[in-house]
């Protein structure tokens, strides 16, 4: 004679625990892979784009003597001048920067790379607009909506803390490479000519530093000593390639000379016309 035994549905509260438990942990494992995976699928699709961007500066170049484009733009209706470092390229400004930016039409490389996708980097964050003045004025929600690009141009005008600066004196402090002849450029393999804000300082009576790619906190750093060591950013190069830059050692362990050469980028050229790597 058969004995029916209890039949057992499901599984039992500590099963299920252990189950949720071991999911947790394999999701925990898992998770910042897929993030980091993701983050680095951005960078790649940055370094691309500016590797097109470095080949319509090239066409410029061509059809413009050998020279550089300039820092400024001039609106073809009104013949005004706006500033065109942010914005050589890519969209229209939003309208409350109309004043200071380019349209469209007026930046230099609209022949050569017309607007697109090609100037927005994924991992934009934006970044604050400083007019030497107390107000200061975020573009939000990035870069890209607000100036129609994300990437700058590496032209002069580098920003530094009051008692530092450049350990060589610039041969051009004020236009960097802009305008200048190919035959201009020192080492151009590792000459900067694109970049992201997270490559260096920006600000006025205030500096800010920013981080875009791989970011786990604020974006808007006050302090770079006191941030993570995520300075990172893409970069065109004078002689077309492109490559993943982290600028953490520049910015925050001698923040007052930030933009000395390396064996990997150079930011100005000496007015002696050699590059000393510190």
């Amino acid at each position: 004679m058969k004995t029916n035994k209890p039949h057992k549905d499901g599984f039992s509260m500590i099963e299920l625990l252990v189950v949720m438990a071991i999911i947790t942990i394999l999701a925990s494992m898992v998770l910042p892979s897929l993030s980091r995976a993701k983050e680095q699928a951005r960078m790649i699709q940055c370094l691309n784009n500016l590797r097109q961007i470095g080949i319509g500066v090239k066409l410029y170049v061509d059809d413009h003597l050998g020279r550089f484009p300039m820092t400024y733009a001039i609106e073809p209706d009104t013949k005004q001048v706006k500033e065109a470092r942010p914005a050589l390229g890519g969209f229209d400004p939003v309208s409350e920067q109309l004043q200071c930016f380019p349209t469209a039409k007026a930046r230099p490389l609209y022949n050569y790379l017309k607007p697109s996708e090609v100037y927005r980097c994924p991992a934009d964050k934006g970044q604050l607009l400083y007019y030497c003045s107390p107000c200061r004025e975020l573009l939000k929600p990035t870069n890209w909506k607000t100036l129609g690009c994300s990437y700058h141009y590496n032209a002069g005008g580098l920003t530094y803390l009051s008692g530092g600066g450049f350990k060589q004196e610039p041969d051009d402090k004020a236009n960097g490479l802009a305008e200048k002849v190919e035959g201009w450029i020192p080492s151009p393999e590792r000459y900067i000519l694109f970049h992201e804000p997270p490559a260096r300082m920006y600000g006025c009576r205030q500096a800010i530093w920013y981080q875009w790619h791989y970011c786990r906190g604020p974006s808007i750093i006050d302090d770079p000593e006191l941030a993570r060591q995520g300075f990172i950013s893409p970069v065109g190069f004078i002689d077309g390639h492109v490559a993943q830059c982290n600028f953490s050692k520049s910015l925050s362990t001698d923040p007052y000379y930030p933009y000395e050469p390396t064996k990997d980028w150079v930011w100005y050229k000496p007015a002696d016309d050699s590059i000393t790597i510190r």
